[in-house]
Parts: C-alpha cells; structure tokens; sequence
C-alpha cells in the first residue's frame, strides 16, 4: 500500500469493530459498510453494568492487535495513522439512536452514565494506540451530527478535550465528523484538535477562512461521486480543482472526505495522490 499510494502518512486498515468485539456484542457485517451490532444492548443501568469492563492491559484479543499496530510502527519512517470510533458514538450504538434522543430529555442522568462509561473505554485505547507508535490519531463522532452545539459541548466536546490532553505532546490530534458541520465548527475547533477531517459536503474555502492557522484542515474529495464513479482522469481534474481553490491556506492537507467504497477503481485513488505530488 505505501508502495502504490504514496502518502505522508502510513494509514492501515482500521480495526472499527474493536468495541463490539471486545464486549462480545453480537454484529452484522458487510462487504461495503462498517460492522454494527445487530441489537442496541443498553436499555438502563442494569444493562450498563452488565457490560464487561474491559482489562486493555491483560486482554489477548487487544494486546495482539496492539503488538501489529507497534510492529507497523516500527517498520516505517513516516508516521503511523489511524482512526477510531468516538466515545458519543459509541454510546448511541449501544443504546440505539431514537432511544438515545429520548432519553436525552427524559433520562439525562442515564445518558450521563453511557457516556462515562464509552468515554472511559475510548480514552484507554487511545492511549494504547498511542502507546503502540501511532502519531496520527483521528477520533470520528459521525453520529455527533445529531446534536445542536450546546448538546455537543457537554456529551462529545469536554470528553474530547481530556481524551486529546491525555495523549503525548507528539501525537497529532484529528477529528473527523461526516455531514454538514457548518453549525458545530466553533465548538470541534475548542475540542483540542491539530486537525479537522470533514465531509466533502463541506465548501472547504469557505471552512478555511473559519479555521484558526495552527488548526490543519483536511479533506474533502468526493470518494464516491468522484473517486468511486469517474474515470481516473476526471478524478485528477477533480482534485487539481479542489487544491488550486486552497492554494491560499497553508494549513491545508489533502485527503478524502470520508473513506472510500471497497470496490474504487485503483487507478483512481492513484491519479488523485500523483496529482497532489506532482
């Protein structure tokens, strides 16, 4: 992969299933999406406290998985990227999202105590991974696109903050949320972020221009409407038109807005990393 799609970065395949895995949650899983678990588990407290608590220190399952991540690490140059699920959503797949919204006005107190307990589960593998050699570290919360700005301050933003703080000094800290987050950028900037990974609905000009300097924007190539459905030359046009309308930020870093479908022609994810390196 680093051979035929040079990057800046050494990006392998994320584990997004390692929540669901390690709490022995039954899942469905697909050839295009990323696996869920077939039921919302989490219903009330009783059913909170029947989840296990995960020992990330004597536990095989994550410690091989670890041990991987470390040997990549070790093996490249460049620094070691990844991604990992966010506390918030989480903590709606466990619950289920209507019931989730729900109890947001009905069972606060409820919600409080999920939160704390993905909270504490995504801190630690944060940690690990870190730990691991990984110096990139983008935390997604796509489901955060739910919540108005005053919800996502308290449920996802102070979380973020103590997760961020509790990583070395020298691993970049990235947040990634899908949708149209025009509504929510002030408070993802407070979250602690080195950078801000968004949808490629975002017009990325006009995010830029909202984006302190020493935050680093990254984005947002179409990986379906582009990557996934055009040819590879129309895919480099693409992306020559998207770095020619952010020559004027320096805190810009080219990426796609999302992840890319299984099924992406090759030589299309090629014609868009040549034409940003050339």
């Amino acid at each position: 992969m680093d051979h035929e799609f040079p990057a800046d970065f050494v990006y392998p395949l994320d584990f997004g299933a390692i929540f669901i895995e390690v709490l022995g949650l039954p899942q469905m899983k697909s050839d295009f999406g990323f696996p869920s678990t077939l039921d919302n588990p989490v219903k009330n407290v009783d059913d909170l406290a029947r989840l296990p608590r995960v020992d990330w220190d004597n536990n095989r399952y994550i410690s091989n998985y670890l041990e991987g991540i470390g040997m990549i690490a070790k093996h490249f140059h460049k620094p070691l990227a990844m991604s990992m699920r966010g506390a918030f959503t989480l903590a709606v797949e466990l619950v289920g999202i209507t019931d989730f919204a729900r109890a947001i006005i009905r069972n606060p107190l409820f919600i409080e105590e999920v939160l704390r307990y993905t909270n504490q589960l995504v801190g630690k593998y944060a940690r690990a991974l870190a730990n691991a050699g990984v110096r990139l570290l983008c935390i997604s919360e796509p489901t955060a696109v739910i919540l108005s700005p005053a919800h996502f301050e308290t449920m996802v933003g102070d979380s973020l903050r103590a997760i961020y703080q509790g990583l070395p000094e020298d691993v970049w800290r990235v947040l990634h949320i899908c949708g149209d987050t025009n509504y929510l950028l002030p408070q993802m900037i407070s979250c602690g972020v080195d950078g801000l990974s968004l949808d490629q609905i975002m017009d990325f000009p006009q995010v830029a221009a909202q984006v302190p300097p020493d935050v680093v924007l990254i984005g947002n190539l179409d990986p379906i409407s582009v990557l996934r459905e055009l040819s590879a030359a129309e895919v480099r046009e693409r992306t020559l038109e998207l770095l020619k309308s952010m020559q004027g930020y320096p805190n810009y870093l080219f990426s796609f807005g999302c992840d890319c479908s299984p099924d992406t022609p090759l030589e299309n994810l090629k014609a868009a990393l040549l034409a940003v390196i050339r």
